[in-house]
Protein backbone atom coordinates (compact mmCIF):
# COMPACT_ATOMS: atom_id res chain seq x y z
CA UNK A 1 0.00 0.00 0.00
CA UNK A 2 1.11 3.56 -0.50
CA UNK A 3 1.44 6.25 2.17
CA UNK A 4 3.05 9.68 2.09
CA UNK A 5 6.07 10.45 4.27
CA UNK A 6 7.03 13.95 5.34
CA UNK A 7 10.48 14.22 6.86
CA UNK A 8 11.60 17.07 9.07
CA UNK A 9 14.97 18.67 9.91
CA UNK A 10 17.93 16.29 9.58
CA UNK A 11 15.68 13.43 8.44
CA UNK A 12 15.28 15.20 5.09
CA UNK A 13 18.66 13.81 4.08
CA UNK A 14 16.90 10.44 3.75
CA UNK A 15 14.67 11.65 0.91
CA UNK A 16 15.18 9.54 -2.21
CA UNK A 17 17.48 11.06 -4.81
CA UNK A 18 15.74 13.64 -6.94
CA UNK A 19 12.80 14.19 -4.58
CA UNK A 20 12.73 17.74 -3.30
CA UNK A 21 9.04 17.84 -2.43
CA UNK A 22 8.06 17.40 1.19
CA UNK A 23 5.65 14.56 0.42
CA UNK A 24 7.38 11.29 -0.44
CA UNK A 25 5.28 8.38 -1.73
CA UNK A 26 6.34 5.20 0.08
CA UNK A 27 5.22 1.63 -0.60
CA UNK A 28 4.88 -0.51 2.52
CA UNK A 29 3.14 -3.84 3.21
CA UNK A 30 -0.58 -3.93 3.99
CA UNK A 31 -0.99 -3.36 7.73
CA UNK A 32 2.33 -1.52 7.80
CA UNK A 33 3.41 1.00 10.41
CA UNK A 34 5.60 4.12 10.56
CA UNK A 35 8.41 1.71 11.47
CA UNK A 36 8.02 0.24 7.95
CA UNK A 37 8.10 3.75 6.44
CA UNK A 38 11.38 4.46 8.23
CA UNK A 39 12.83 1.14 7.05
CA UNK A 40 11.77 1.78 3.45
CA UNK A 41 13.58 5.13 3.52
CA UNK A 42 16.65 3.80 5.35
CA UNK A 43 16.11 5.98 8.42
CA UNK A 44 17.68 4.59 11.62
CA UNK A 45 14.99 4.32 14.30
CA UNK A 46 17.18 6.03 16.89
CA UNK A 47 16.93 9.23 14.81
CA UNK A 48 13.13 9.35 15.13
CA UNK A 49 11.80 11.19 18.17
CA UNK A 50 8.21 11.96 17.20
CA UNK A 51 5.68 10.45 14.80
CA UNK A 52 2.42 11.94 13.55
CA UNK A 53 -0.13 10.17 11.35
CA UNK A 54 -2.65 12.44 9.65
CA UNK A 55 -1.65 15.25 12.06
CA UNK A 56 -2.32 13.11 15.18
CA UNK A 57 0.56 12.06 17.44
CA UNK A 58 1.31 8.38 16.96
CA UNK A 59 4.03 5.78 17.57
CA UNK A 60 6.30 3.78 15.31
CA UNK A 61 3.85 0.88 15.71
CA UNK A 62 0.63 2.70 14.80
CA UNK A 63 -1.18 0.75 12.03
CA UNK A 64 -1.43 2.70 8.77
CA UNK A 65 -4.08 2.83 6.08
CA UNK A 66 -3.52 3.52 2.35
CA UNK A 67 -3.17 7.25 1.77
CA UNK A 68 -2.11 8.14 5.32
CA UNK A 69 0.39 10.95 5.81
CA UNK A 70 3.25 10.06 8.16
CA UNK A 71 5.43 12.84 9.60
CA UNK A 72 8.73 11.85 11.17
CA UNK A 73 10.69 14.21 13.43
CA UNK A 74 14.18 13.87 14.91
CA UNK A 75 15.06 15.05 18.42
CA UNK A 76 15.27 18.83 18.53
CA UNK A 77 17.93 20.77 20.41
CA UNK A 78 18.85 24.39 20.60
CA UNK A 79 17.22 27.59 21.68
CA UNK A 80 18.25 30.85 23.26
CA UNK A 81 20.75 31.07 26.07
Amino acid sequence: MQVTAKLHAILRRYRPTGIRDEGIPVEIPEGGTPRDVAAALGIPLELIHAVFVNEVQATLDTPLQPGDVVRLFPPVVGGAE
